[in-house]
């Protein structure tokens, strides 16, 4: 793969902001030089976990080699502890960059797909939320979403609980500085089931879905009853309930699947594929 560290500077964020792309070549058979001119890589938005950035998902997983063998490009983005925000404190648009200017910066530069049929997402943790608000947002503009036991409702937390505050609970120190109160996300467009809904309504079609946990992961109840309310309503959804913790061994083994997955159910069309051995 070709491995680009990109550093732009963002206008909605009034600052710097960092991105990684990656590029099948001509280690596995698929030469840049020898690009048809007007081929567009199809390409994984791949957001990582909260207080992480673009950079881990090449430093602590074989993305590369993965991606490479099913001739996909790859956008790495992370928010660091933004929850995947346009901030209620401070009002960092990091939700924007992420999913509105980033494509716009990227494709411009790159030869990426803007067909929906094209595009994927996928996130670890905080990252699983973010493709999910980015998902439900613009619904028909995917071919599937991949989660890797991903925080799902932002809605369904109690990021109120002045206990946790008084004790110390850094996740909810971070949830109040992006999202202030509940009262802020329950039916607004970070509420992911309330969204679902209302694009449901309005005739959106959604993707399949692949959604993974583990039994030993601390968000495994979470995640589990998540699974369930998705596919109450209607969608479609390859479940996997495996073992595994919350870590980036777990993300590493399920990246790999989701892409092996995507390739074996056709989702993947018209692609460079590993040159035979």
């Amino acid at each position: 793969m070709a491995n680009f560290r990109l550093y732009y500077y963002s206008e909605v964020l009034k600052m710097k902001a960092g991105v990684n792309v990656i590029l099948p070549e001509s280690t596995w058979g698929t030469s840049l030089a020898s690009r048809p001119r007007d081929y567009r890589y199809p390409v994984l938005w791949l957001q990582s976990g909260g207080g992480f950035d673009y950079t881990d998902w090449q430093r602590y997983t074989s993305l590369e080699l993965y991606a490479s063998e099913v001739g996909i490009a790859v956008v790495c983005s992370g928010t660091y502890c933004s929850g995947y925000m346009d901030t209620v404190h401070g009002d960092f648009k990091y939700f924007s960059q992420l999913s509105i200017e980033t494509p716009k910066v990227v494709r411009h530069l790159f030869p990426l797909s803007e067909k929906p049929e094209d595009n994927f997402l996928a996130g670890f943790s905080m990252g699983g939320y973010g493709s999910l608000k980015w998902l439900v947002r613009d619904p028909e503009q995917f071919a599937a979403i991949g989660l890797f036991s991903g925080l799902k409702n932002m809605a369904d937390l109690p990021i109120d609980d002045d206990a946790a505050m008084a004790a110390g609970n850094e996740e909810f120190y971070m949830f109040r500085s992006a999202f202030g109160k509940q009262s802020y996300i329950v039916n607004t467009e970070n509420d992911i089931c309330y969204m679902i809904n209302k694009q449901m309504a309005a005739g959106k079609k959604f993707p399949r879905a692949y959604m993974a946990t583990g039994v030993e992961d601390a968000h495994y109840e979470d995640n589990r009853l998540f699974m369930d309310k998705y596919a109450s309503q209607g969608l479609n959804i390859y479940r996997v309930i495996d073992h595994g913790y919350h870590n980036w061994e777990y993300c590493d083994k399920h990246v790999k699947k989701y892409l092996d997955w995507l390739a074996a159910e056709g989702m993947l069309k018209n692609t460079f594929v590993r040159a035979s051995e």
